[in-house]
């Protein structure tokens, strides 16, 4: 765990010159920089805890090293771990996701099939522990059932990302369940035959079958970066994510969005979020459900 992680702040610690609470504001700062995150008092409040630990001249060093570390460092991602919002479940907004597989998945296969161009590749960016990545790949795996098309006959890539590199291992892993938050708590229930018990737990937790896991991989990515993933996605989604950003991050992140995109590509945004370009994009609403195609 990084120092910031492994103790409790110390109550009521002030100092009459402000420094904590400027080293809370750098940290912010670096944060807002790098990841484009929006402030708020939840934000504020963990990283005045962070800086708490420490006498003033401490926390002014120790800021000093945060700020200085790669994007990439270790201790600089477990900071972003710390203060970063993981919460998600399968099958989550479900409204949308019925528009994607009755309307934007099936007529994507029939396309494919008629061109003989049997790929799909499909984006979940800011995935958080992998729920969405996988909630995708049974929507895959049902519109191939529906289609009467043979999965094996297709290269599907389902590629999921976070910021966090410890939610990326939890979503490799593929374990869901258990005490907490139910993962579950939206799932159709048809769709747990692509799960499966944990051999020896009496948790009620279970793990994500092969048919699933051979359509998905997980990597980091930062949204903020210049690059997106790829330039080529049929599907990208990116939802509950840019709310959590300023407006110049969900800008940019929609610029990154739209330059991952194919011509035609689909584009699925959280229920908060409007659409930054909407030129570039015909709108396609069913319902409350809105998905945009993107025209060039």
């Amino acid at each position: 765990m990084p120092e910031m992680m492994t103790s409790e702040a110390t109550p009521g610690l002030q100092m009459p010159d402000g420094r904590l609470e400027a080293c809370a504001e750098r940290l912010f700062a670096d944060l807002r920089g790098r990841c484009g995150f929006r402030r708020d008092d939840l934000l504020m409040r963990k990283l005045n805890s962070a800086v708490a630990r420490f006498s003033p001249d401490e926390a002014v060093d120790w800021v000093d090293r945060m700020v200085a570390r790669s994007d990439h460092d270790p201790e600089w991602l477990a900071l972003v771990e710390g203060v970063t919002v993981h919460e998600t479940f399968f099958f989550r907004d479900p409204a949308q996701l019925d528009m994607l597989s009755l309307r934007g998945l099936p007529e994507l296969i029939d396309e494919r099939n008629r061109s003989g161009d049997r790929r799909l590749a499909i984006w979940s960016a800011g995935c958080a522990s992998g729920e969405e990545a996988y909630t995708l790949a049974i929507l895959v795996l049902r519109a191939f059932l529906h289609a009467g098309c043979d999965p094996r006959a297709w290269a599907v890539d389902i590629l999921g990302t976070d910021i966090s590199t410890q939610m990326i291992m939890k979503a490799r892993d593929g374990v869901y369940g258990g005490p907490g938050l139910d993962s579950f708590r939206q799932m159709p229930a048809e769709n747990m035959v692509y799960f499966m018990d944990v051999d020896g737990e009496q948790t009620y937790r279970k793990s994500v079958r092969s048919e699933l896991t051979a359509l998905v991989r997980f990597h980091q990515h930062n949204l903020m970066g210049d690059r997106p993933p790829g330039d080529a996605f049929d599907v990208v989604l990116c939802r509950n994510v840019m709310m959590y950003f300023e407006d110049e991050g969900q800008v940019h992140t929609q610029d990154l969005l739209t330059r991952s995109l194919a011509q035609g590509g689909l584009l699925l945004l959280g229920v908060t979020d409007r659409i930054a370009d909407a030129a570039r994009y015909e709108r396609c609403q069913a319902d409350n459900a809105v998905i945009y195609r993107k025209l060039d």
